[in-house]
Protein backbone atom coordinates (compact mmCIF):
# COMPACT_ATOMS: atom_id res chain seq x y z
CA UNK A 1 0.00 0.00 0.00
CA UNK A 2 2.84 2.21 0.84
CA UNK A 3 4.18 1.70 -2.47
CA UNK A 4 1.50 2.93 -4.35
CA UNK A 5 0.64 5.53 -2.15
CA UNK A 6 4.72 6.55 -2.82
CA UNK A 7 4.46 5.76 -6.85
CA UNK A 8 1.14 8.12 -7.13
CA UNK A 9 3.18 11.09 -5.02
CA UNK A 10 5.90 10.15 -7.73
CA UNK A 11 3.79 10.75 -10.57
CA UNK A 12 1.94 14.05 -9.43
CA UNK A 13 5.52 15.62 -8.49
CA UNK A 14 6.80 14.63 -12.24
CA UNK A 15 3.52 15.62 -14.00
CA UNK A 16 3.73 19.19 -11.69
CA UNK A 17 7.30 19.75 -12.52
CA UNK A 18 6.72 19.17 -16.97
CA UNK A 19 3.30 21.34 -16.26
CA UNK A 20 5.31 23.89 -14.33
CA UNK A 21 8.24 23.39 -17.24
CA UNK A 22 5.38 23.62 -20.60
CA UNK A 23 3.43 27.00 -18.93
CA UNK A 24 7.60 28.55 -18.63
CA UNK A 25 8.17 28.05 -21.92
CA UNK A 26 4.64 29.39 -23.04
CA UNK A 27 5.04 32.48 -21.67
CA UNK A 28 9.21 33.41 -22.04
CA UNK A 29 10.61 35.89 -24.40
CA UNK A 30 10.66 34.02 -27.83
CA UNK A 31 11.47 34.86 -31.54
CA UNK A 32 8.48 36.25 -33.32
CA UNK A 33 9.26 33.58 -36.50
CA UNK A 34 9.53 30.87 -33.48
CA UNK A 35 6.08 31.81 -32.76
CA UNK A 36 4.47 31.85 -36.00
CA UNK A 37 6.42 29.06 -37.54
CA UNK A 38 8.17 30.64 -39.82
CA UNK A 39 10.14 28.41 -41.70
CA UNK A 40 6.82 26.54 -42.56
CA UNK A 41 5.10 29.16 -44.01
CA UNK A 42 3.81 28.75 -47.51
CA UNK A 43 1.92 31.47 -48.17
CA UNK A 44 1.93 35.25 -46.36
CA UNK A 45 -2.12 36.60 -46.73
CA UNK A 46 -1.86 40.08 -46.51
CA UNK A 47 -5.80 41.43 -45.41
CA UNK A 48 -6.30 45.28 -46.02
CA UNK A 49 -9.16 46.33 -45.13
CA UNK A 50 -11.32 47.24 -47.35
CA UNK A 51 -14.08 50.94 -46.27
CA UNK A 52 -15.45 50.39 -49.69
CA UNK A 53 -17.59 47.28 -49.50
CA UNK A 54 -18.97 45.19 -47.16
CA UNK A 55 -16.19 42.77 -47.25
CA UNK A 56 -14.27 43.82 -44.41
CA UNK A 57 -10.23 42.90 -45.96
CA UNK A 58 -9.17 42.30 -49.43
CA UNK A 59 -6.79 39.57 -49.30
CA UNK A 60 -3.35 39.27 -51.04
CA UNK A 61 -1.77 36.20 -51.11
CA UNK A 62 2.12 36.25 -51.34
CA UNK A 63 3.20 32.18 -52.53
CA UNK A 64 6.82 33.60 -53.96
CA UNK A 65 9.61 31.82 -51.50
CA UNK A 66 11.64 34.98 -51.81
CA UNK A 67 8.49 36.99 -50.85
CA UNK A 68 7.77 35.10 -47.64
CA UNK A 69 11.58 34.72 -47.07
CA UNK A 70 12.32 38.96 -46.90
CA UNK A 71 8.82 38.83 -44.78
CA UNK A 72 10.18 36.03 -42.84
CA UNK A 73 13.23 38.09 -42.36
CA UNK A 74 12.05 41.06 -41.46
CA UNK A 75 9.58 39.26 -38.27
CA UNK A 76 12.66 38.03 -36.72
CA UNK A 77 14.42 40.82 -35.93
CA UNK A 78 11.28 40.54 -33.24
CA UNK A 79 10.99 39.04 -30.07
CA UNK A 80 7.50 38.53 -28.21
CA UNK A 81 6.36 37.15 -24.95
CA UNK A 82 2.85 36.22 -24.72
CA UNK A 83 0.50 37.96 -22.08
CA UNK A 84 -1.44 36.17 -19.32
CA UNK A 85 -4.77 37.58 -20.48
CA UNK A 86 -5.68 38.92 -23.89
CA UNK A 87 -6.72 42.57 -23.22
CA UNK A 88 -6.00 44.50 -26.36
CA UNK A 89 -7.48 48.02 -27.28
CA UNK A 90 -5.89 49.90 -30.10
CA UNK A 91 -4.14 52.95 -29.57
CA UNK A 92 -2.10 53.19 -33.16
CA UNK A 93 -5.48 51.89 -35.48
CA UNK A 94 -3.35 53.69 -38.25
CA UNK A 95 -0.55 51.30 -37.99
CA UNK A 96 -1.85 47.80 -38.16
CA UNK A 97 -1.08 45.13 -40.29
CA UNK A 98 -3.45 42.14 -40.36
CA UNK A 99 -2.33 38.88 -41.98
CA UNK A 100 -3.29 35.17 -42.12
CA UNK A 101 -0.58 32.43 -42.78
CA UNK A 102 -0.64 29.27 -44.43
CA UNK A 103 1.73 26.05 -43.75
CA UNK A 104 3.12 23.51 -45.33
CA UNK A 105 1.33 21.49 -43.78
CA UNK A 106 -1.86 23.01 -45.05
CA UNK A 107 -3.01 24.71 -41.88
CA UNK A 108 -4.40 28.33 -41.80
CA UNK A 109 -4.17 30.53 -38.82
CA UNK A 110 -7.03 33.02 -37.97
CA UNK A 111 -6.55 36.47 -39.09
CA UNK A 112 -3.88 37.95 -37.12
CA UNK A 113 -2.89 41.17 -36.37
CA UNK A 114 0.65 43.50 -35.75
CA UNK A 115 -0.09 46.98 -33.82
CA UNK A 116 3.56 48.62 -32.99
CA UNK A 117 4.64 46.48 -29.91
CA UNK A 118 1.50 44.13 -29.95
CA UNK A 119 0.56 41.15 -31.80
CA UNK A 120 -2.63 39.29 -31.68
CA UNK A 121 -2.08 35.67 -32.76
CA UNK A 122 -4.61 32.98 -32.60
CA UNK A 123 -6.64 33.57 -29.33
CA UNK A 124 -3.33 34.75 -27.81
CA UNK A 125 -1.55 38.02 -26.84
CA UNK A 126 2.02 39.26 -27.11
CA UNK A 127 3.71 41.80 -26.31
CA UNK A 128 6.68 42.56 -28.78
CA UNK A 129 9.34 43.30 -26.52
CA UNK A 130 12.18 44.73 -28.97
CA UNK A 131 9.65 47.15 -30.75
CA UNK A 132 7.79 49.02 -31.68
CA UNK A 133 7.76 47.51 -35.43
CA UNK A 134 8.52 49.61 -38.32
CA UNK A 135 5.70 50.13 -39.97
CA UNK A 136 7.39 52.08 -42.76
CA UNK A 137 9.01 48.57 -43.65
CA UNK A 138 5.39 47.30 -43.73
CA UNK A 139 3.94 49.87 -45.98
CA UNK A 140 7.34 49.89 -48.27
CA UNK A 141 7.51 46.10 -48.26
CA UNK A 142 3.33 46.37 -49.44
CA UNK A 143 3.91 49.09 -51.93
CA UNK A 144 6.46 46.79 -53.68
CA UNK A 145 4.96 43.78 -54.02
CA UNK A 146 1.28 45.93 -55.72
CA UNK A 147 3.72 47.21 -58.49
Amino acid sequence: MKRKVGSLLVLILVVGIVLLVMRWNDYREKDLVDVLNGEEIEQFIYLEPNTETAVHFQQTAFEDPETIKEVVDFLGQYKVKKEEESNFSTRYPDEQFHFMLKYTDERITVPSMIERDVLLFHNNQYTITNGPVDYSWIEAFLAKQKQ
